[in-house]
């Protein structure tokens, strides 16, 4: 059975290490929703990152800032 783990937190708490932790002990099918809106260089440099290091880890990412019960939809779909 699939389940949900929210993590939540503030800009650079630790978060997405967190969770990415979780879910690879979780489930073979990981998919990563990315809410964090890219207002500067230096966030901009880190999504970028962390999309590369998720694809080459086989993660799904969807990137989503508001419509997140839709996100998690689509996530379901996949």
């Amino acid at each position: 059975m699939a389940r949900i783990i929210l993590v939540s937190g503030g800009a650079r708490s630790g978060k997405s290490h967190l969770a990415e932790k979780l879910a690879a002990s979780a489930s073979e099918k990981r998919f990563y929703l990315a809410t964090a809106p890219v207002v500067d260089a230096e966030m901009e440099y880190r999504v970028k990152r962390h999309q590369q290091d998720r694809a080459a880890a086989g993660w799904t990412t969807i990137e989503e800032q508001t419509d997140l019960a839709g996100a998690i939809r689509k996530a379901k779909q996949e």
